[in-house]
């Protein structure tokens, strides 16, 4: 790997951890409780053997001097106390230390549950607020089913490490090092030897968890596209099954599954080598301690406790260890995820607004293209040398050959893309010097295929102007030709609407989008084949209801067929 490529690799992945750790900031003062919780329960759970190790030297064995017990050495050593009363405490210490662990693990792993909660609340808010503020250049380019498993599966994955893992890994890790420090202290000898096989086992681990995450990043891939193919199938369904094409669609699925599984088997395959290789070196680290504490034992050069305690620490130091490894999987996961996130979040929108842009307000509805050229590609232009005024209030009808580029140049006045020549003038000022959000809010769209989202009648005619009264909305209908059609439904303007409107016809959805747009009032009205598809009796009253959004607005309408434009003022002719 090139100098340059590894210093982008290593910024970009620094960047990716920094903007995880400003969403987490607001909850620092959490952590830090979860923190210092998890800690002292290391501290604690690492002095769990020593009440046995002076019940063994002191009760049973009876010996006169307590060979290094943590703080209280000294004071056992000068302490005129009796066997019974030494069994007393050191009972009531092991309960002590149990209770006080259970409290401490109570408390961090709820903070960290809450935490991880509120953090993915916001980290799934921001990346569909990014989401939905992104070009649609962006879009274009995605695939719809990718970016939603990426708002779910992708900080699901997240969430699971914060809440689960973070536990894991941190109460382990404070663990092992209060381990290790305690043996080390204790006999720094017999320490090294039962730390030996660590080195071994550690770099082992990180292999495999190198090799997991790879095989991850492929599998999470691999379902982001699966899941576009069942939402692209789904959301066709209808021609899926009017052209009988189940078992292809089936077959595209099942080839897609199967390489996702594959790559999801090679994570097993890795996570499944692990555990058993760490299970044969901690044993190897077991039969030093065996072997190194019964000599020394014999040898007088340690007491039964010592040896009673490195043994509690030896099982114990391999068991965080072995947790460690299977958590190598989830890391694995949620890191693939941050990528899969961060990928987004990092996504700059084409559209954007300039350093001194202004509000948008109060529009005539002047609209210029002046010398306009467009391309999606580079070296691939769509449009070139587009000269055309339209006064305000005019309705202007632009009709032209499939390909030609007549919905792109409409979208060029809300700004979805931003021209490569040329400008794009309202009222005398390049569209580029108005904020974005309020630029459009001076719009109405209404396109050939009319999307109606879930939920009643009535919010799908308020989508654009939530705080409309019953009446404007009741008032918005009845000049779509839509009023009538509603009170005829089950539940009138409460009446649910299915999925994409499945359960109404093309003529209806589209007299629900006319009424949206009346009801939104805005300056400068834009129309992209609204009547395509449409039945002579429903394209009528589509037309007639289109002729009263046109009325006094600033109207862009792209059409094929001349009799569904005899509203507009003037047409346009266009041909690529």
């Amino acid at each position: 790997m090139s100098p340059d490529r590894q210093t982008r690799r290593t910024s970009s992945h620094r960047g990716r951890w920094q903007m995880f750790a400003r969403l987490l900031r607001p909850y620092r003062w959490p952590l830090l409780g979860a923190s210092v919780a998890m800690v002292l329960d290391a501290a604690l759970t690492v002095l769990r053997p020593w009440p046995l190790k002076v019940v063994i030297d002191r009760v049973i064995s009876h010996k006169p001097k307590a060979s290094n017990v943590p703080f209280i050495s000294q004071w056992l050593d000068n302490a005129s106390l009796d066997r019974m009363h030494i069994l007393y405490g050191a009972c009531a210490a092991t309960l002590t230390i149990a209770i006080s662990t259970g409290l401490l693990t109570y408390l961090y792993t709820r903070g960290l549950g809450v935490v991880a909660q509120k953090f993915v609340a916001d980290l799934r808010g921001n990346l569909f607020a990014h989401m939905q503020r992104l070009s649609l250049r962006f879009h274009d380019r995605q695939r719809t089913g990718d970016l939603t498993t990426r708002l779910t599966s992708d900080v699901q994955a997240i969430q699971d490490v914060l809440a689960n893992g973070t536990i894991i890994l941190f109460s382990n890790l404070f663990l092992l090092l209060g381990m290790t420090s305690m043996m080390l202290w204790l006999n720094w000898r017999f320490a090294l030897a039962a730390l030996s096989v660590s080195p071994l086992l550690f770099a082992s681990v990180f292999l495999y968890t190198r090799r997991i995450q790879i095989a991850a990043r492929a599998a999470r891939t691999s379902t982001g596209l699966l899941a576009s193919l069942a939402q692209e199938t789904l959301a066709s369904i209808r021609i899926v099954q009017g052209l009988a094409q189940e078992d292809q669609q089936d077959e595209r699925f099942q080839l897609q599954a199967a390489s996702g599984q594959q790559a999801s088997l090679e994570s097993v395959r890795y996570q499944a080598r692990v555990a058993p290789m760490v299970d044969v070196l901690a044993a190897g680290g077991l039969v030093m301690v065996m072997y190194y504490g019964a000599t020394r034992v014999m040898a007088g050069a340690l007491s039964t406790g010592d040896v009673i305690v490195f043994f509690a620490y030896v099982t114990n130091l391999y068991s965080p260890m072995k947790a460690l490894s299977k958590l190598s999987y989830a890391i694995g996961k949620a890191a693939v995820g941050v990528e899969r996130v961060a990928e987004v979040m990092y996504q700059r929108s084409e559209v954007t607004d300039r350093e001194n842009a202004v509000e948008a307000s109060g529009f005539l509805g002047r609209i210029e293209f002046r010398n306009l050229a467009f391309e999606y590609e580079h070296g691939q232009p769509i449009l070139s040398e587009i000269n055309l005024t339209i006064a305000p209030g005019e309705t202007v009808a632009i009709v032209g050959t499939t390909g030609a580029g007549k919905s792109t140049l409409v979208s060029l006045v809300p700004r979805f893309y931003d021209p490569t020549g040329g400008v794009v003038l309202l009222d005398g000022n390049d569209i580029r010097n108005f904020r974005v959000q309020s630029l459009r809010e001076q719009m109405s769209l209404v396109l050939q295929d009319a999307l109606l989202f879930s939920g009643t009648v009535r919010e799908n005619i308020a989508f654009g102007h939530p705080d409309a009264t019953d009446e404007e909305v009741a008032g918005a209908a009845v000049l779509a030709n839509a009023a009538e059609f509603i009170q005829r439904l089950p539940q009138g303007y409460d009446t649910p609407i299915a999925e994409r409107g499945a359960t109404l016809s093309g003529g209806q959805k589209q007299r629900i989008a006319i009424a949206r747009a009346i009801l939104r009032n805005a300056p400068i009205l834009i129309l992209d084949e609204p009547t395509s598809g449409l039945d002579a009796a429903s394209e009528q009253l589509v037309i007639e209801a289109l002729g009263r959004a046109a009325s006094k607005r600033t109207t862009l309408v792209i059409a094929h067929r001349l009799a569904s434009i005899r509203f507009a003022n003037r047409t346009v002719g266009y041909q690529k």
